[in-house]
């Protein structure tokens, strides 16, 4: 099922380690000098990620719905659901801040993906639903664009002609 437009985003799948993490930094650094405000969104499997012996920890177990940590700089703010919270729902609350989402991860669902291949790395997504671009650090025959993962600039070009961002 296709994801309502709720915002600009582009999904980086591929496995642990293959550089996902390195390449949004790279991708981050190249939106913001050009003035765009991105966001990220990073799927994981693990529950209660981070909580334990903290004290949102205590207040979800508690039966918060959600807590809010502010220091200087800084405001996060964690929801609490039964379950896996939907895909849209993680979208809808970052989408009103920023002009662009970079999600790492969520290789099966309908966002439009860019994946990681290279010579020892197998196809990384079950099937090629929504893949629109490769990054693979040899060369790789494709009908798909295929980038280097050093070649931001081109990389951050194809992305915004895609998105439709200036």
């Amino acid at each position: 099922m296709p994801y309502p437009k709720l915002a600009n985003v582009i999904s980086f799948v591929g496995p642990s380690g293959s550089g996902k993490t390195t390449l949004i930094c790279r991708l981050l650094d190249r939106f913001q000098t050009q003035g765009l405000k991105v966001a990220v969104l990073k799927h994981s499997h693990k529950a209660g990620l981070g909580d334990q012996g903290k004290d949102t920890g205590q207040f979800r177990r508690a039966g918060a719905q959600a807590v809010a940590l502010t220091a200087p700089g800084l405001l996060q703010i964690s929801r609490f659901f039964p379950d896996e919270p939907p895909l849209t729902a993680a979208l809808a609350a970052l989408a009103a801040e920023v002009d662009l989402i970079l999600v790492e991860g969520y290789k099966t669902s309908s966002l439009p993906k860019i994946a990681f291949v290279g010579p020892t790395l197998e196809k990384l997504v079950p099937e090629p639903s929504g893949i629109i671009a490769l990054v693979s650090p040899a060369p790789v025959e494709s009908p798909l664009p295929v980038f280097h993962p050093r070649g931001i600039p081109e990389l951050a070009s194809f992305i915004k002609e895609y998105l439709g961002l200036p």
